[in-house]
């Protein structure tokens, strides 16, 4: 059921966001990250609320939401809020796909990544615009998973 709030747009560091009512963070009765679907002043938008802790939350409010609303920090805004149980996964570009599956250890490497770093990762790959940058982050991709040294080994963090 949706939940309906308004608030004010403040920063936390650089970052846009609004606070969940505790009321609305019960509502919606999930701990943790809750994926959710809704509108800011009455455009539509999906997103994810932070858990603060002890039942709490925050929506973070990007640029494309705040544009599309015309909306911005200091700015009062309404919310309307249902959880979306729509998995959220991104494509995985052809070109990195079969480079993945050419090399089983890139591969494992690949799977034991945390979701939300392997989510990072797509997110960049798939907004690059020029070939080229596509196939050069490709390339520095496999290589950071399949050596150690250059840092693989911070990303595998999925226990």
């Amino acid at each position: 059921m949706p939940q309906r709030f308004s608030a004010v747009i403040f920063k936390v560091g650089i970052n846009p966001c609004v606070d969940v009512p505790a009321r609305i963070s019960v509502a919606l009765d999930r701990k943790g990250y809750i994926p959710v679907k809704g509108t800011l002043n009455g455009h539509a938008f999906k997103a994810g609320l932070v858990s603060l802790g002890n039942g709490r939350h925050r929506l973070y409010i990007n640029g494309p939401m705040r544009k599309t609303a015309g909306v911005d920090t200091g700015d009062k805004v309404t919310v309307v809020l249902d959880y979306d149980p729509q998995p959220r996964r991104l494509p995985i570009p052809g070109k990195f796909k079969q480079s993945l599956g050419a090399n089983p250890k890139a591969k494992r490497a690949w799977d034991d990544l945390t979701a939300t770093r392997r989510k990072e990762i797509l997110s960049y790959l798939n907004h690059l615009k020029q070939p080229e940058s596509l196939e050069r982050n490709i390339a520095r991709t496999m290589k950071h998973l399949l050596s150690p040294e250059s840092g693989a080994s911070m990303w595998r963090q999925k226990k």
